[in-house]
């Protein structure tokens, strides 16, 4: 099956940025454009050492946001520029829709195929999820079947991520397990990776 015009497009990564989480590493990816990609997948080059000033700049931003979005601060993404090269119509508006999902709340793919403009689109909406690039800042772990129950998260961890980051954003915290020997504290705060 050929490739859609829309998904041939590539644009040059010029910065890849590691951001410390208490599930591990997060690599963000960045163009000229903006946030390209954020996800756990370690990259299999290394791009940390090219870049312009406008990049960097959003690594530190978004290197801040996450730091508060894992201490269970209420953030908002909408200030980093996101690269969008290579989104189809519906899948831009899927994601837009998405990103206004607001911290702690679900809604299900289907309600979110009616905002993108097709309510019988639930199933598109879920492969637009599963393609989700921009982890976190494209909040897909927010979407859930019509029943209310988790469906896929194609993140490390899956169904149990999605569920431990709705719990994070529900209730402002981590549950204790994931806390360093009961001292009130992720061990990650306490041995951050380095950037």
């Amino acid at each position: 099956m050929p490739l859609s015009k829309a998904s041939k497009q590539r644009t040059e990564i010029v910065l890849i940025r590691q951001h410390p989480s208490p599930l591990g590493p997060l690599w963000s990816h960045w163009t000229t454009k903006g946030l390209q990609q954020l996800n756990w997948q370690a990259p299999s080059s290394d791009h940390s050492k090219r870049g312009t000033p406008g990049p960097g700049t959003q690594a530190d931003m978004l290197d801040a946001l996450l730091h508060g979005y894992f201490t269970g601060k209420k953030v908002s993404w909408h200030n980093l520029m996101l690269d969008r090269t290579g989104w189809t119509t519906f899948t831009k508006h899927v994601y837009e829709y998405c990103i206004e999902i607001p911290i702690g709340k679900t809604i299900t793919y289907k309600e979110l195929a009616t905002l993108a403009g097709n309510d019988k689109a639930s199933r598109a909406v879920g492969a637009a999820m599963s393609r989700n690039r921009i982890l976190l800042v494209v909040p897909c772990h927010r979407v859930v079947s019509t029943t209310g129950n988790l469906q896929g998260y194609s993140a490390k961890g899956g169904i149990s991520t999605k569920h431990l980051l709705l719990e994070l954003e529900r209730q402002g915290r981590w549950p204790q397990d994931l806390f360093d020997e009961g001292q009130g504290r992720c061990s990650w705060q306490t041995n951050p990776v380095k950037t």
